[in-house]
């Protein structure tokens, strides 16, 4: 039968045999057995492997997907972050289809995985309704976790725990299998009973179904596949030096040598400038000045790397200062800018660093351990300006709708506080140790000091809201809820109060919610009821300082140099049509009696900003196009330099005024 054909043929037997449960499929063409699964959105997805033994184990996984579907992944530890995943997708340059291995080290484009060697099998392939993804995988039923531990899958579960995401838009370049593509516009978890798809001569079937290192075509020869590497950077094993400094230049420069152009085109405010000063990283993250004027980056997957700043303000040299992969974001050091602190999902690690020869020690020391590797993982950390002993860490969400965080002793949606000065000789544990500054903040990762110390946030709330009215649940998640500028205090005494997540939201388009009259800022609740409704929320819940656009999903705030301006990057919305945010906004502050604070109410939030860095066809941007501002370092002349993640390439600009 041609692979064509058992597409179709297993199409319709997937469709009438398998149902919602796991149930044992056999595949009469290489009469390889799966313990297979079938969704309501027509997926397929079966796993065949040897009879039970200890991994690790060869595996087989074969994906049938509707045509209409660009991409199917399948994650074979049943979250996204620091798992293998299998992509496929149909590459009709070749007439077949291709796998793609990748591992996300965060809630970003799953990077290329070269742990796991894969093999094609006999059925790979896709005709006019149906496309298939038949594939061998060695190194896919065990693996090491964000912590450096083995996983491993149990070939002998009735239960082992799996999950899926698939997208309709396909990968922006079908022929290569480290493509960039866009977020899921759909996921699911589900167990399969494994037992159902052991095969006693699994290892003779698999040889005698083999079809080499490249799909079969579907009726033609294929063409080339791409192997899987690990996206070059320039910056990670190499220092790049410029030729003898010349005067120091405080302002932006008009571009930088032998830096290509950026991958988009952005605008800036009229007296700004904006000059890319690299590309090429692996999705930069969190970034801080050292007390000599070096840049230190963290590149998700990577590491940190560090690099010296020109006289002109580029780059001058780079090389990778710490090779980790695990940590994703958080980054800070102390004031004296002789210990280096950053964070993975679950730990925050420490480093001796000396910013005259650009090293660190060679061990990390363990500060705090213990945070929830589920859902948001960046780890965002500060040390307050008047209190040096004091570690701020940010610890998000473990779901869209973490119900258990609103218990302020599950340590998420919060910011806590630890005393470096007496730190464990295991570490704190981060849901036990430390105190509260905050909770129900659902992800705040943008942290920042205002000029009398006192703390404030910027805050990603939730996406796909539905608003029970008359009893009907009406979708209301294009518009609403806000994201949100917080005002959390002074960070020496311990803040319990609660600020509404997961049950207390800010509105931000109020003629979208059609059963009340609400204004810019107002809280509300999903499902008003007797108990607690949307009254409740403003005796309870401490609302925020200023609303934001739904789906902005500030990353970063920085003041300037006089405290009478927050600097705020959007990363921008991925679940909204048409997109909105993806650019740097700048919010007026003003100090009166109480403090400082936004200039406008929270009422008249919509007037409360400039934009001074956009992308100008913000309709047209993803996770895969535009710019996608994360974070700011301020440097000594008030310049901004600012990374971006996005799929397309992960680049950083110096931003300022002119």
């Amino acid at each position: 039968m041609r692979s064509s054909d058992l597409v179709l043929a297993f199409a319709a037997a997937a469709g009438t045999v398998l149902g919602q449960t796991t149930k044992r499929y056999c595949d009469s063409a290489t009469s390889i057995c799966y313990a297979g699964w079938t969704g309501t959105n027509g997926i397929t997805i079966g796993v065949a492997l040897p009879v039970a033994k200890a991994a690790p184990f060869d595996t087989v996984l074969q994906i049938v997907s509707p045509i209409k579907n660009g991409w199917v992944g399948f994650s074979w530890g049943g979250t996204m972050p620091y798992v293998p995943l299998t992509v496929g997708w149909v590459n009709k340059a070749a007439n077949t289809t291709i796998y793609s291995s990748r591992m996300a080290f965060g809630l970003s484009l799953p990077q290329p995985y070269a742990d796991a060697e894969y093999s094609y099998i006999k059925g790979t392939g896709y005709n006019t309704t149906h496309w298939t993804l038949t594939v061998r995988c060695r190194g896919c039923s065990q693996w090491h976790d964000v912590d450096g531990r083995l996983m491993s899958i149990d070939g002998g579960a009735t239960a082992q725990k799996f999950a899926y995401g698939l997208a309709t838009r396909p990968p922006a370049q079908p022929a290569n299998n480290a493509s960039t593509f866009n977020v899921h516009s759909s996921f699911g978890h589900y167990k399969i009973d494994l037992t159902l798809g052991q095969n006693t001569d699994f290892d003779k079937l698999v040889a005698a179904n083999l079809v080499g290192s490249a799909p079969p075509a579907s009726s033609s020869t294929p063409a080339p596949i791409s192997t899987i590497s690990v996206r070059p950077t320039t910056l990670s094993t190499s220092v790049v030096s410029t030729t003898t400094p010349g005067p120091i230049e405080t302002g932006v420069p008009v571009a930088c040598a032998d830096v290509s152009e950026l991958a988009f085109p952005v605008n800036t405010a009229k007296g700004w400038r904006a000059t890319k000063v690299a590309g090429g990283l692996a999705q930069p993250r969190g970034l801080i000045f050292d007390t000599a004027g070096n840049l230190l980056l963290v590149q998700n997957s990577l590491g940190i790397t560090v690099h010296k700043i020109a006289s002109n303000g580029c780059l001058a040299s780079s090389k990778t200062l710490i090779a980790q992969r695990n940590l994703n974001h958080g980054i800070v050091l102390s004031h004296d800018g002789k210990t280096l602190y950053a964070s993975s999902a679950t730990s925050v690690y420490a480093w001796a660093y000396d910013p005259a020869t650009m090293t660190v020690s060679a061990n990390s020391t363990t500060i705090l351990r213990g945070m929830d590797s589920r859902g948001h993982v960046t780890r965002s950390l500060s040390i307050p300006p008047a209190h040096p002993n004091l570690l701020l860490v940010s610890h998000g969400s473990n779901d869209n709708f973490d119900y258990g965080s609103a218990d302020i002793k599950t340590a998420r949606s919060c910011i806590k506080v630890f005393d470096t000065d007496t730190i464990p000789a295991n570490g704190y544990n981060y849901v036990t140790d430390g105190y509260q500054m905050g909770y129900g903040l659902r992800n705040e990762v943008g942290l920042a000091f205002d000029g009398d110390g006192m703390l404030w946030g910027v805050e990603n709330s939730s996406d796909e809201l539905h608003r029970t009215i008359d009893g009907v649940s009406v979708d209301i998640h294009i518009d609403n809820p806000a994201d949100e500028v917080n005002f959390l205090g002074d960070p020496s005494k311990e803040n319990t109060d609660w600020y509404g997540y997961p049950t207390c939201y800010t509105v931000a388009r109020p003629d979208t919610i059609t059963d009340k009259k609400f204004a810019v800022g107002d809280q509300f609740v999903l499902e008003p009821n007797s108990t607690f409704n949307d009254d409740t929320c403003k005796t309870r819940s401490r609302a925020a300082r200023l609303a934001l656009p739904a789906h902005y999903a500030p990353l970063d705030a920085s003041f300037d140099a006089n405290f009478t301006a927050m600097y705020i990057t959007s990363h921008g919305s991925w679940n909204r049509s048409p997109p909105v945010g993806y650019k740097i906004i700048e919010v007026p502050f003003s100090r009166t009696e109480k403090g400082f604070g936004p200039t406008v109410s929270i009422a008249n939030s919509l007037a409360g900003w400039t934009d001074i860095f956009w992308n100008p066809d913000v309709e047209r941007c993803s996770t895969t196009v535009c710019f996608r501002p994360v974070a700011i370092a301020r440097d000594a002349y008030g310049r901004m330099y600012v990374t971006s993640d996005s799929g397309a390439g992960g680049e950083m600009v110096v931003l300022g005024r002119v």
